[in-house]
Order: C-alpha cells, then structure tokens, then sequence
C-alpha cells in the first residue's frame, strides 16, 4: 500500500455506500435482473445477471451527498481522470464518475451489498497502480521523545502520520533509545513521526520538506498542551522499500516536564490544529514571540523558560520595560485570560511571576519545588512558571487559529472598556506646558516630622480640606508645594553684595501705579522693613526667617 490516506478514505466510502444499500434492501427494494445467454454449443444456457450499477445509480444522489463520498474525491484528486481511462470511461471534470465506477466494480455479479474485503483490497490496487505508475514511494520517519499514543497510527494529512514505532515500518535506530538517559526513561519503543511521499522516480528524498513539517507539527503539539515531547535530531529516509538512509533534521533541544499523551478523543483536534498551524504564516511580533514561546519549552528548568514567556508576553502586547508598562501588561493579560472576576487574581500572579524573574536575573537561587509563602497561599515558582507558560500557550493558539486579532494590544483594551472593572488612566494636557526651568535640589522629606503639624481629627476641618487627586497648589497642606516652604531655614539666596543704588524715573503718564502728578517714583536705596503680618491664604510668615530682609526672601 502507498497511500494509507487515500486508502481508508475510499475503504471508508465504501463501507458507508454498502450499509445504505443494504438498508434499501431490507426496507422491501428490490435488485433487478437481467437474463443472458451463456456462449458456447448445444443447448442455449441463460443467466440471470444482477443490475447492480442501475440499481447504484438511482440512488447515487444520497450516496454521492455522503460526507465520505466527498472525503474520497478530495483524496482521489486528479487521478480520478486515470482511473476513468483505465475502466474505458469518458473524462470528468470532478471525481464523483471515477468513485461511481469504483462501485460498479466493487459489486459487479454481486446479489448483495455486504461488504467484499478481499474485493476491494484488488479494485484498490488497480486505482494506485493507475495513479502512481512511473513514481516510487518514499518515507522520511524520525523518533519523537517523550510522545505517548493511545491509537497504533494517527494521519494527520498529506502523508504526514505520528504511529508506534513497532506497529510500522520503521529503521530500529528510530523506534529504540539508544542514549543512557533515553533508555532510563523509556517504557517502551519511541513514537515516530513519518512523511509518506510518492515521488517521480529520478527524484531525491523529500527530506526539504520533512523537515518543515516536521517543525511544524512539533510547534502545533507544544501548542496543543504542555508535556516533554522533542523530535530527534537525525531522521531515516528510503525510496521503494530500499535502505534506510540518515537524513539529519536538527529540529531544536529536548523538552522537559512529564510525557506528552494524545488520546484517541483528541485526534481530530490535534489533526485540526496541525492544517492551521501549516497553513499560517506569522510575522513581526507574532512570529517572534512564538519562536521565544519554543525556546521555554526547551530550556531544561522552569525558572529559565519563565523569562521566554514574560517576554513573549511582553512581545505580544507592546509593553514597555517600565512601572506603567509591566502595570498595563499585567491588566491586558488577565482581561485576555480570564473573566471578570478572576482577573484580580491573575495580575497578582502576573506580578508574582515578574518578581521570581527578577530573583532569577539578579542571580538568587530559586527553588522550583519550594513554596515562597504557604501562608500567604502563594504556589510553588513551578506551579507559577505552568500557569504563565498556559496563558502563552492560550493567547498564541487563539491568534495562530483565527480566533483572536493579531493585534492584542487593542483586543485587551476594548476589553478592559467594554468591562465593569475600572480603569486608572493618568492624561493630561501639555499643550500649554511652560518650558522646564532649573531645578531646586531641596530634600522633600528634610524637617517634616519637626515643623508640619498634623490635621485635627475635627471632621469639620476634614470635610473641607480633602486629599487631593493629583499635585496641589501651594496653599494646600498636602501638595509638595506646601512642603518645600514648611522647610525651616532660608528658602533663596540672594548674591553676597548688597544690590547697586539704582534710581529709574518712571514716566507719569504710566498710570498702572498710583502716584501723583508732579512726583517721581525711584527704587529705594534702602528696602523698607516689613512687619510680619498673616496672609489672605492663612499662611503667615516662618519664625525663623532671617531678620535681615535683604539677604533673603521666602515665596509666598
């Protein structure tokens, strides 16, 4: 045989096509007949003859209507048209004649409609003999590591299978460990992944191409779900049954954690994901941040791949490397991965995870298997490490099928707003802002204890001075403003000299001050002594100003 898949999907039909036929039969329809005569000499012998096509035909609506039957056109393909030739028939565009003809033949002389085995076993060998005539058949088969199957053979399309290496046919040096740490580790044969490809005969191995999909069936079952699976770096190929050839792969490091299970319920979901997988072609973020994804899958302790995944995280939501930027992350995360009242949870987790990768990078050793707080309910760091690598896992699944925007960054934000939860968001108008001047390097934090005084508890005093939102004015106790000028001791140095006598004439018609006609305003040589006195604001001048105003001043 040297197409399994086209194999089960015409055994398939047939099987469906001779049940319904069989149904007619047994609700009262009956087979028609025809009478002929037996050549040869002497007596004239009849036969009766079973009109199996006509009575095939009257009902090929429902049976060309059959999810089966379209299965089998798909697989035939083109060679339906050499299967028409081959039988005598007229060319069709589609392959629903050449799976017609099929049946014909299936069932010629037959009485009945249970299904022939060895029959069909011979009218398949006369389809693949039709369609792969001046080709040879060739198969590239790798060990993949730490992969448990439920089911001997699983297809999963174009040839590609993940079977028991002892239930095909297979090199020994791919089915048995052959490393101490394999064999240590191993129940059993290894799983084998094998591509099945007819070629033309002066051909090489498609061994190109057993390598990419290869690749990609490994990225489509690390997506699938967690476990310790890695193909081999050296595959085996062959052409027509000859001998095993090495084909190097080099397909990336071993995995960890415990074996990688496929069920047999799981199967079509696995198949499903694999054509999405093959078929997608990601890019920018999304491409980089599965590749790092991968890379964790390879690193060999849980703490190393919690920094793939915090920056595939990062990758895939544009968060900057700062306060406000692992703040946003942790929030368009858990509206991503979790509903509404589970989010809280998870951004604290989020924050856990942050703070063991900062553990990890300043170099503390870490513990995967011991709890940083039972008290505090916080989980081993490998549980935590699991459930980061799941929510990767979950967020580049739902975008490699189509189920989410590529653009996550958005897809969280409409979230986060379509949501109850509320959201702290910090804007502000700089359209107006006026251009920085120079700071003043004072200690905010120098003389609070000593000179501020604390609010009464008079709920009078406190209904009306209240903590401000955001930075205050100078006349509020508790902006920054107000803190500075409680500072004890002088506020600005004026220069060491005493100011030059300056004497300005000001032009009488200037009439912003008030003066009299005939009188000249001048600066004085001498400020004028100002008495302490309490300001409109209820701020009154420090006591510990310097009695020298001329040598100091204080802002009011």
């Amino acid at each position: 045989m040297r197409n399994r898949e086209l194999h089960d999907a015409l055994r398939e039909f047939a099987l469906e096509t001779a049940a319904l036929l069989s149904t007619e039969l047994d609700a009262g329809e009956e087979l028609p007949y025809d009478v002929v005569e037996e050549p040869g000499t002497g007596s004239v012998l009849y036969r009766y003859l079973p009109l199996t096509a006509e009575f095939i035909g009257a009902r090929w609506d429902v049976i060309g209507a059959m999810p089966s039957a379209k299965r089998a056109a798909v697989a035939l393909g083109t060679g339906a048209e050499a299967y028409l030739r081959l039988r005598g028939l007229p060319a069709a565009d589609d392959a629903e004649p050449a799976l017609r003809a099929m049946l014909d033949r299936l069932y010629e002389d037959a009485t009945d409609f249970q299904f022939p085995e060895d029959r069909f076993e011979r009218v398949y060998s006369e389809v693949e003999r039709t369609l792969y005539e001046g080709t040879m058949r060739t198969a590239v088969v790798a060990a993949v590591q730490g992969l448990v199957l439920e089911s001997d053979r699983v297809d999963l399309g174009g040839g590609l299978m993940l079977a028991r290496g002892d239930r095909v046919d297979a090199p020994a040096e791919a089915v048995w460990p052959l490393g101490p740490g394999e064999r240590e580790r191993a129940t059993g044969a290894n799983a084998v992944v094998a591509l099945e490809r007819d070629v033309e005969a002066d051909s090489p191995l498609p061994a190109s191409e057993a390598r990419v999909r290869f690749r990609r069936l490994l990225t489509a079952m690390r997506l699938f779900k967690p476990g310790r699976v890695a193909l081999a770096g050296l595959g085996w190929g062959r052409a027509d049954g000859g001998v095993w050839q090495p084909v190097p792969l080099a397909l990336g490091g071993p995995g960890r954690g415990e074996p990688w299970t496929l069920g047999t319920e799981e199967e079509p979901e696995l198949r499903e994901l694999v054509e999405l997988v093959a078929g997608a072609r990601q890019s920018g973020r999304i491409a980089w941040s599965l590749a790092r994804f991968e890379m964790g899958c390879e690193r060999s302790t849980d703490v190393e791949a919690l920094s793939d995944n915090m920056l595939a995280l990062q990758s895939l939501l544009e968060a900057d490397d700062d306060d406000a930027g692992r703040a946003g992350l942790t929030q368009r995360v858990a509206a991503l991965c979790a509903e509404e009242r589970e989010r809280p949870r998870l951004r604290r987790r989020l924050e856990a995870a942050a703070a063991l990768e900062r553990r990890a990078m300043a170099g503390t050793p870490v513990d995967p298997d011991l709890d940083e707080d039972e008290d505090a309910g916080i989980d081993a760091p490998r549980a935590l490490c699991a459930e980061i690598e799941q929510h990767v896992r979950a967020v580049l699944r739902d975008v490699v099928c189509g189920y989410l925007d590529a653009d996550l960054r958005s897809v969280a934000d409409d979230i986060l707003i379509a949501g109850d939860e509320p959201i702290d968001i910090r804007a502000h108008d700089t359209r107006a802002e006026p251009e920085p001047g120079p700071e003043l390097e004072v200690d905010p934090q120098e003389g609070l204890e000593s000179d501020l005084e604390p609010l009464p508890d008079d709920p009078a005093v406190n209904a009306t001075t209240r903590t401000p939102d955001g930075p205050g004015t100078a006349a509020d106790p508790r902006s920054a403003a107000w803190a500075v000028t409680a500072l004890p001791g002088p506020r600005t140095m004026r220069e060491a000299a005493p100011p030059p006598r300056v004497e300005d004439r000001v032009d009488d018609a200037d009439d912003r001050l008030p003066h009299d006609d005939d009188d000249d305003l001048t600066i004085a040589d001498e400020p004028l002594p100002v008495e302490p006195q309490e300001l409109d604001s209820g701020v009154t001048a420090s006591a510990d100003w310097d009695d020298d105003p001329a040598s100091y001043s204080a802002p009011i």
